[in-house]
């Protein structure tokens, strides 16, 4: 593969195309849109409808059982995760209780951006310029993101996260919303006096403030799980056609970068020599990601059919899985060893028999 992938990319589109093989569906949908928030040039689309199907369906993920070594495979006894992914947990009260438009569409990408301990790590700012809407429209759709649950989501600093929380709850003293929103340093401090003298309340009063807040959860998405077990993206499937088991890929749940050309064009009529060199550099960025994209797609699409074809027996015939050696796997393919185990991690293939990663067709 090295000496044909070097005629057809250099080596840093090469070492992007690596980086991307080794994302999962999931992580790559992240990667790309962070890319994205940096280039004007590109946007990434992605399938919703795929999503709402996934979130009625519940595909769930074949987990060999770990305290058995010889359990290969058992497709009908697959279990699903007790818990949800706060992603999942998220768009799950998306898409039950928001109408489907706009707005919506800018509260699932924030979702992407929220991180395992349930705060929004991007630029509000940013988000706006790269989605093409006014700041103020990304910020209602945060709002409507904060309103979700568990109370404190979305915030994008500790200050904001207690008080959503604080906004939410009936039984909180009556100043203490006040105190956080404004007097969160001296509080954090424990300067309670000055802030008892400034609002002519016993410190007493501020004290009672404290306690209540020891009470909140400063990381409301630390309860969940941080992958998403309950919205299954599969890379590739499997169908049987006459009689011969052939793999495909997912294009319907996996990400698209889409070039804007019209924007593109509009720039490239500037007068300014260094927006000009910006619009080019930026252009070659995007194609490399979309290259990178492709590598991705055509190298998963080979390890899937070898895989498959050195399972036949076991889609067909619904036998035990043969153990696979990765090495020999990956010299069939002239993929080096590395790449191979990275290609093969996290990466699922949804079939007649059930939803699996590739490792463990492999045996790993």
């Amino acid at each position: 593969m090295s000496d044909t992938v070097s005629k057809r990319m250099d080596k840093e589109t090469f070492d992007e195309s690596v980086i991307m093989a080794g994302y999962s569906n999931d992580e790559l949908i992240a990667y790309l849109q962070q890319k994205a928030l940096e280039n004007p040039l590109i946007e990434v689309m992605i399938n919703k409808e795929f999503d709402e199907r996934a979130m009625r369906e519940k595909t769930v993920v074949y987990k060999p059982d770990k305290d058995d070594p010889m359990d290969m495979v058992s497709a009908m006894e697959q279990v699903s995760e007790e818990a949800p992914a706060l992603d999942t947990y998220l768009m799950e009260q998306i898409y039950a209780n928001m109408r489907d438009t706009p707005l919506r569409d800018l509260v699932l990408y924030l979702v992407a951006f929220v991180n395992p301990e349930g705060y929004v790590t991007l630029d509000l700012n940013e988000a706006a310029e790269q989605k093409g809407v006014e700041p103020i429209v990304m910020l209602d759709a945060l709002t409507l993101l904060q309103q979700l649950d568990p109370p404190g989501v979305g915030a994008r600093n500790l200050q904001e996260c207690l008080m959503l929380q604080t906004e939410r709850d009936e039984y909180a003293p009556e100043i203490a919303y006040y105190i956080l929103e404004n007097h969160f340093a001296s509080f954090s401090d424990r300067n309670w006096q000055e802030i008892a003298d400034e609002l002519d309340v016993d410190l007493f009063d501020v004290k009672v403030v404290f306690e209540y807040v020891q009470t909140l959860d400063p990381t409301p998405g630390s309860a969940f799980g941080e992958d998403s077990l309950s919205l299954i993206r599969p890379d590739l499937y499997l169908q049987l056609v006459e009689g011969h088991p052939t793999v495909k890929y997912n294009e319907w749940a996996s990400p698209v970068i889409v070039f804007q050309k019209e924007y593109y064009e509009e720039l490239k009529r500037h007068e300014d020599k260094e927006v000009q060199a910006f619009v080019e550099a930026k252009k070659a960025e995007g194609e490399q990601l979309r290259s990178a994209l492709a590598f991705r797609k055509d190298l998963l699409l080979r390890v899937g059919e070898r895989i498959c074809q050195l399972q036949k027996v076991f889609f067909l015939e619904g036998k035990d899985l043969e153990p696979l050696d990765v090495s020999r796997l990956a010299a069939e393919l002239a993929v080096p060893v590395a790449i191979m185990r990275e290609v093969l991690l996290d990466k699922m293939i949804e079939t007649d028999r059930g939803t699996f990663l590739l490792q463990h067709l492999c045996g790993e």
